[in-house]
């Protein structure tokens, strides 16, 4: 497919409201028919088409960083780059500039060995994790030139949203894309924080096994101006979380 076909990404904005510190937050993952995001245990699912997955690299594209939680980095050891062609981007765009990887991670398990912190690794990560964590790994990951962020945590553990999105900010990202895995999509939608959501639905069911998206339907969010895109044999949604 050529840069026309996404052109429904392109020409979107993803900009902060001026009215908030922090970033324009946008929720974005693939789920199977029956709402998996990863097989058991959270074995990586290859669940996108080729198509999809070329707007996940367009989308990487328009975002200042990208988050994911510290699961996936253990499960699937991601780069979080934007792996697209100049021909593959709309005439007289600018130079492709990967998205700043950020990576939550409450007791500081990221492994020495991940691709995020291989020397070929445009950007190092930001790895936020909270007050209790072991201070000789926190000093053998900024060896390997990451950045390890403190954050307040709630009385789950869980790190503070609001107070990750205000650092963000702080450290000038206007716009946030986030992945995945399933306990971070629930802590966002639960937030409130999200501004965008883009769900790409792939023709295949995994099974009761697999892991569900939403581990929790708690203060489940609703949605409005919905869109729908069909790219190769997926469906994209498009939307914005109500408010309130």
């Amino acid at each position: 497919m050529s840069a026309a076909n996404y052109r429904f990404l392109f020409d979107r904005a993803f900009t902060p409201d001026t009215n908030v510190a922090r970033p324009h937050v946008t929720l974005t993952y693939a789920q199977s028919l029956d709402g998996k995001i990863a097989g058991i245990g959270g074995r990586q699912l290859i669940l996108s088409g080729l198509e999809s997955m070329k707007a996940t690299h367009i989308l990487r594209l328009k975002h200042d960083a990208i988050l994911v939680g510290i699961g996936t980095v253990l499960n699937d050891d991601p780069r979080l780059t934007v792996r697209l062609n100049d021909d593959d981007l709309p005439p007289g765009s600018e130079p492709i500039q990967h998205p700043q990887p950020i990576i939550l991670d409450s007791t500081l398990r990221f492994p020495l060995s991940a691709k995020l912190v291989f020397p070929s690794s445009p950007k190092k990560p930001w790895i936020f994790t909270g007050p209790v964590h072991d201070r000789q790994r926190r000093k053998e990951i900024e060896a390997l030139g990451a950045k390890v962020i403190v954050l307040s945590v709630d009385s789950q553990g869980h790190l503070s949203i609001p107070d990750l999105l205000s650092n963000l900010h702080q450290q000038s990202i206007r716009s946030l894309m986030v992945e995945g895995g399933a306990s971070v999509i629930s802590s966002f939608l639960k937030s409130g924080q999200v501004d965008s959501f883009l769900l790409t639905i792939a023709p295949v069911f995994v099974g009761e096994d697999g892991v569900s998206a939403v581990q929790d339907a708690e203060g489940a969010a609703k949605f409005a101006d919905i869109s729908y895109y069909t790219l190769g044999q997926d469906v994209m949604m498009m939307a914005r979380p109500q408010k309130g």
